[in-house]
C-alpha cells in the first residue's frame, strides 16, 4: 500500500537550481576560508574529494565523516578544524548563497495533502548538505516547519541515484520500498528510486521522447493525493496527467 511519499527538493518543491546554488555555496564557502587556504585550492580539492568519496559506498560512515577526511586530507588540515570553519558557515551565511528561489506551483499543497492523508514524508534532496542549508532551502519552498519524518543530510551514509540511498531512506521512515511514491524532476537521480521497488512520479522537463513512467505536475498529483481512496490498493487504476500512477 501507499504509506509514505518521498519528495525532491531544487527543482520539484522550490524553484532553485540545484547546481548552481552548489557552484555559489563552493564559492562564498572558500571565500571565508581564503585566509588560509587559496579559493582555487580549495574548489578543486572539495569535487575532488567529494566526487570520490561520495561515489564510494560507505555503509558504516556518513557522507559528512568520510568527505571531511578525504578534503582534509588533501589540504593538509584537521577534519575537526575544517568542519568547524564549515559548520560556522552554514549557520551564518547560507541565507547569502544564490538568494532567491520560490515555491514550485501546488508544492505546499501536495506536501501538506500527503500529510493530511496519513502518509509519511521524507525529503529526499541530494544528501551532501548539513542540516541548516536543507532548511534555507526549505524556507525558500515555505516548507521549513512541516513535520517531515526523514530529512535527508550529509548524515546519510549514500546519496542518489544508488539504491543504498533510496533503501536508507526507505529503512529511516521504517516503510517497504515498494510501498513509496518518489517525486522528482530528475530523470537520472530520482526515477532510479524503481530500481528498489518505489513507484515514482517524475514532475521535471519532457525528456525528448524518453519514458519516464508516470508523469505531471505537482498539481495533478495533489489533486490524485485529494480524492484517491488510500490505501494504494482501493486507488486504482488512478491516473495522473494521463498515465497510470501505479502498474
Amino acid at each position: 500500500m501507499l504509506a509514505a511519499i518521498l519528495f525532491d527538493l531544487d527543482g520539484t518543491l522550490v524553484d532553485l537550481d540545484g547546481d548552481a546554488f552548489l557552484e555559489d555555496y563552493t564559492e562564498k564557502l572558500s571565500g571565508t576560508l581564503s585566509e588560509w587556504i587559496a579559493p582555487a585550492r580549495f574548489k578543486s580539492a572539495l569535487w575532488s574529494a567529494a566526487v570520490g568519496a561520495l561515489a564510494t559506498p560507505h555503509p558504516t560512515q556518513t557522507n559528512r565523516a568520510v568527505l571531511m577526511h578525504q578534503l582534509a586530507a588533501a589540504l593538509d588540515v584537521s577534519p575537526d578544524w575544517l568542519w568547524a570553519h564549515i559548520d560556522a558557515f552554514n549557520r551564518t551565511q547560507t541565507a547569502s548563497v544564490l538568494p532567491g528561489g520560490r515555491p514550485r506551483p501546488g508544492a505546499q499543497d501536495v506536501v501538506h495533502l500527503a500529510r493530511q492523508r496519513g502518509l509519511k514524508i521524507a525529503l529526499a534532496t541530494t544528501p551532501i548538505y548539513d542540516l541548516p542549508v536543507v532548511e534555507e532551502r526549505l524556507g525558500r519552498a515555505g516548507l521549513r516547519h512541516i513535520p517531515w519524518d526523514v530529512v535527508a543530510t550529509d548524515l546519510f551514509q549514500s546519496t542518489k541515484p544508488y539504491p543504498a540511498y533510496y533503501q536508507e531512506i526507505a529503512r529511516r521512515l521504517d516503510v517497504a520500498p515498494e510501498d513509496c511514491l518518489m517525486v522528482g524532476d530528475d530523470a537520472f537521480n530520482d526515477l532510479a528510486a524503481a530500481h528498489v521497488g518505489m513507484h515514482t512520479f517524475y514532475v521535471g522537463p519532457a525528456m525528448g521522447g524518453l519514458e519516464v513512467g508516470p508523469a505531471g505536475t505537482l498539481e495533478d498529483l495533489a489533486e490524485w493525493l485529494a480524492r484517491s481512496d488510500l490505501p494504494w490498493e482501493r486507488s486504482r487504476p488512478s491516473r495522473v496527467a494521463g498515465r497510470e500512477l501505479s502498474e
